[in-house]
């Protein structure tokens, strides 16, 4: 059996600014965050990426971008998590609730909020194993609708450190 697996990362696509007497959990896409997310499930589709399990946070923005990406129905719905949990959680967190997806997943979409997702790419990444020219495009960086690829070997509940072998930014081809 193929131990061999393939978490994305996804930032939400980007969003309005916080109206007064707003809550930021309720923020929406802008038109350019909807084109965003459009065009990273484009991308997915080009790259045949099949994803088995999905982990999105419970604001309105990250749960536009993942609606938006269009997955199909490659998806079962109990294999769609949308929680609280994810919404401003820290990188360990959000390593841990990777930790828990189940054995029969190859690929799993997490679809989070800036500082924690970006902080579990940096953290989970191996520079040793990782490509430079998706390192370096993250470097100081990962702006709204910015794609992560990271590859490891093993059960998901044994993640330590994997490749980081993408990264599409927004705007991309």
């Amino acid at each position: 059996m193929d131990r061999r697996r393939i978490l994305l990362v996804l930032r939400h696509a980007q969003t309005e600014d916080v109206r007064p007497g707003g809550r930021d959990s309720e923020r929406r896409l802008t038109s350019d965050g909807e084109r965003q997310a459009r065009e990273v499930g484009a991308y997915l589709r080009t790259q045949h990426i099949k994803i088995d399990s999905v982990q999105c946070s419970s604001a309105v923005r990250a749960q536009q971008t993942f609606e938006l990406l269009k997955p199909g129905d490659q998806l079962e719905p109990n294999r769609v998590d949308i929680a609280d949990r994810f919404y401003n959680a820290g990188g360990d967190d959000l390593i841990d609730a990777v930790r828990e997806l189940p054995d029969d997943c190859q690929v799993a979409l997490l679809i989070g909020h800036a500082p924690g997702a970006p902080g579990m790419v940096h953290e989970l990444t191996e520079p040793a194993t990782s490509s430079a020219e998706a390192v370096a495009a993250i470097d100081g960086r990962f702006p709204a609708a910015a794609l992560a690829q990271l590859e490891f070997e093993g059960d998901w509940s044994e993640i330590q450190g994997g490749s980081l072998v993408s990264v599409r930014l927004p705007g991309a081809a």
